[in-house]
């Protein structure tokens, strides 16, 4: 593969929108991925309906630096609205999705969004008035999953810098 085609974390962060707008900024060189701890067996048994608690420890290195997403009125717009790049609020943060499973898992607290919300005001790092909520007690997040039918599904866990991500599955096999 030539090396033009290649991704590297600068094109990655670009990407996600850590580096502004712009796809670039001095401050996120040198930035490396978050560490991430899943606590637990990565292959799990439950009952559909009972709650099964979940920790992580997610830990960055404080690049990017933490900033909100307000008030982006600057960069490329288009007619109509909407940004050309990502631009995105850093800072770390962590989620859990259903990465595959066969019903609805139902996160309590719920938990932030991980695809690109860019519409004004879409509760998402990627949407104007987003501002990433500080980490928890020693970086250790606690989340409730609770599983709707039985089968097996795969949770990820992801955690965020805003430029770069890590994240961990695990799996559930769910009976009745």
């Amino acid at each position: 593969m030539r090396s033009e085609y290649e991704l590297d974390d600068i094109a990655i962060m670009a990407n996600f929108g850590g580096a502004g707008g712009t796809g670039f900024h001095p401050s996120v060189v040198g930035n490396v991925r978050p560490g991430l701890e899943v606590e637990g067996a990565r292959r799990r048994t439950v009952s559909a309906g009972e709650p099964v608690t979940l920790r992580a420890v997610a830990t960055d290195d404080g690049k990017p630096e933490p900033r909100p997403l307000v008030g982006q009125t600057r960069g490329i717009r288009v007619r109509g609205g909407g940004r050309v790049a990502p631009h995105s609020a850093t800072g770390l943060r962590l989620s859990w999705i259903v990465y595959r499973g066969p019903g609805e898992v139902v996160f309590d607290p719920p938990q932030l969004k991980t695809w690109e919300d860019m519409r004004d005001g879409g509760g998402s790092p990627w949407s104007n008035g987003f501002e990433t909520p500080p980490p928890p007690p020693g970086n250790r997040w606690v989340t409730r999953a609770t599983f709707s039918e039985p089968g097996t599904y795969v949770l990820r866990c992801l955690a965020h810098d805003g430029g770069l991500q890590t994240y961990e599955d695990v799996t559930f096999v769910v009976s009745r």
